[in-house]
């Protein structure tokens, strides 16, 4: 819209104000056209009306708002604007559908603005309502009964759409919008309290939809598949999205990562019934299980994933890298998270032609006085290191018939291979506890995070005590279990056959010809290095430790530092 030219002498510059509480799905824009020809036609009638009164009366075009109410106090950007002209004398009459397109908010809030319109001069009209001119105490008394009017009407609105919405959860119905991926409405007439028949939207699975989900989570548990490369996945094979089911104005839309993730993250998909959170702007940021006297989610609809495996994949999903789209490495202390530098920094694996492990310490920064902390960056041969760790976890082995210390770090490894290999039975019981637990941890968190709604009263913080209570004995009953089944779990370690070689020649190497290490997949290699290590610390090379030209040749062993399990 062409700015305004500044208002002098006795000329009317007029502009039209619209507003739209929520933007149609659709993008349709009915009632803003609607409220824009409104708004023209009663300019021209004001332009004649004026043009009789020896007044020229200029249309400076429309100010508008899609998509924000003007009862929750939410900023409108074309509405300040407007304001804005109106003080820099740009616009001296502003021309609104009705008064509830102005201001919703209470009176008392509303008045200023009004007050400040009037005393600039500014006279403000309403195609249904009539003119309310600056100076004229009569018009001020009649525009704030309108403002009031204006403000109950909503307040009705909102406190009918909030007790229908109590009614319809209460009676087991929906009331969280649009059905979420996987989902359709099926509606059923309820009876309530009074008896009274009541219309609600249950929540039943979308077998296509519900598919989808299944079998993204069994890919993610096969851990053949990222969150970005099921995205591309289901783009390829052209799997409709939310919006493109839906159609209109999403309907080209495609898989995105946050797409994927928060239809993931919904607790409809273990048939949880949850209430939305909201962000200050008024957006859905996630979702908020409802739980039980004790704690425990309410189940209210048929589960997609079953309770165990929607909370594994919460599970899996937290856990996932920050770093997104990391390549892929053939180094076996590569993508375990295990490697890192002195200074602080996560090492990575290159695949050039003399490998090597390499600290991501950015380029050019400062150096501090952080211990370890180094300038430019920081290699060490990956084959060397490799080779130093492993040595080092069968040197340890060996060590552990006559080394105490070696003998705790194998009986830690020991627990921690049998929990890797234990038996169906126990491995469900292990991943029921320990979703039991993180499950009363969230919700122990969340507690924490709403304590000060508890502090009401004397009630609300025995309520409030009560639930912690509650919480922290399911985490104290999971971790006794744990233990216990940690003690009953035990397995012999497979020592035999990782140091054992069926070549007759060997000459008692462990990582020689015939031996386990020598036929093992790189993914059983990372693994038997993840049982026995818990950190590798590499420090930067001392310039005398540094080769020169000979990989073979560079110090390993002063550099290293490694952390068992």
């Amino acid at each position: 819209m062409t700015t305004p030219k500044v208002v002098t002498g006795m000329n009317l510059h007029v502009a039209g104000y619209t507003r739209q509480s929520y933007g149609r799905v659709n993008g349709s824009e009915t009632s803003p056209a609607s409220q824009r020809a409104a708004n023209h036609a009663r300019f021209e009638l004001f332009a004649k009306e004026s043009a009789h009164q020896g007044r020229d009366a200029v249309w400076c075009g429309h100010y508008e708002d899609v998509g924000i109410s003007a009862y929750s106090g939410t900023e409108r950007p074309d509405f300040e604007r407007l304001l804005r002209d109106c003080r820099m004398g740009r616009v001296n009459v502003m021309i609104v559908y009705n008064i509830s397109r102005l201001s919703r908010l209470e009176p008392r809030d509303a008045i200023p603005i009004v007050n400040e319109l009037l005393s600039l001069g500014v006279t403000i009209v309403s195609t249904t309502e009539g003119i309310f001119r600056p100076g004229d105490t009569m018009d001020l008394i009649h525009l704030i009964f309108r403002l009031d009017a204006a403000h109950q009407e909503s307040k009705n609105k909102s406190t009918a759409v909030r007790d229908a919405a109590a009614q319809a959860r209460a009676l087991g119905g929906y009331v969280g919008g649009k059905a979420p991926y996987g989902r359709r409405f099926r509606q059923e007439i309820r009876m309530n309290a009074e008896g009274k028949p009541v219309a609600v939207q249950l929540l039943d699975v979308e077998p296509a939809q519900a598919d989808v989900i299944r079998r993204v989570w069994k890919l993610i548990s096969e851990g053949s598949h990222t969150i970005g490369s099921l995205c591309t996945m289901l783009n390829t094979e052209g799997v409709a999205t939310l919006g493109t089911a839906r159609g209109k104005k999403s309907a080209g839309s495609s898989w995105y990562p946050k797409t994927l993730i928060t239809m993931l993250r919904h607790p409809h998909v273990a048939g949880f019934d949850a209430d939305a959170i909201y962000s200050a702007e008024g957006r859905v940021t996630g979702h908020r299980i409802r739980r039980d006297a004790e704690g425990r989610p309410l189940a209210a609809w048929e589960p997609i994933l079953s309770p165990e495996d929607w909370f594994a994949l919460q599970e899996w999903l937290d856990a996932r890298p920050v770093r997104a789209n990391a390549p892929r490495s053939s180094g076996l202390l590569s993508s375990q998270g295990i490697t890192g530098c002195a200074c602080g920094y996560t090492m990575s694996a290159n695949n050039s032609e003399r490998p090597s492990y390499f600290c991501n310490r950015p380029a050019g920064k400062p150096l501090s006085d952080a211990p370890g902390d180094h300038l430019g960056r920081s290699y060490i041969s990956r084959r060397a290191l490799d080779d130093f760790v492993v040595r080092s976890i069968f040197g340890l082995i060996a060590a552990a018939e006559y080394d105490d210390d070696s003998r705790d770090v194998l009986a830690r490894v020991a627990a921690h291979y049998a929990e890797v290999n234990e038996t169906a039975e126990t491995a469900q019981e292990r991943r029921t506890l320990v979703q039991e637990r993180a499950d009363a941890t969230r919700a122990l968190t969340q507690l924490y995070d709403d304590a000060d709604l508890y502090r009401g009263d004397a009630i609300g913080r025995q309520r409030w005590a009560n639930d912690i209570r509650t919480q922290q004995a399911r985490v104290a009953a999971a971790d006794a279990r744990l233990e216990d089944l940690g003690r009953e779990g035990t397995l012999t370690l497979p020592i035999h056959e990782w140091s054992a070689s069926d070549d007759p020649d060997w000459n008692g190497d462990p990582l020689g010809p015939g031996t386990w290490w020598a036929s093992a997949s790189l993914g059983e290699r990372r693994s038997f290095v993840a049982l026995f290590v818990k950190r590798i610390t590499v420090r930067k090379a001392l310039p005398s430790e540094k080769s020169r030209g000979n990989k073979a040749a560079a110090v390993i062993e002063p550099r290293v530092t490694i952390e068992w399990v």
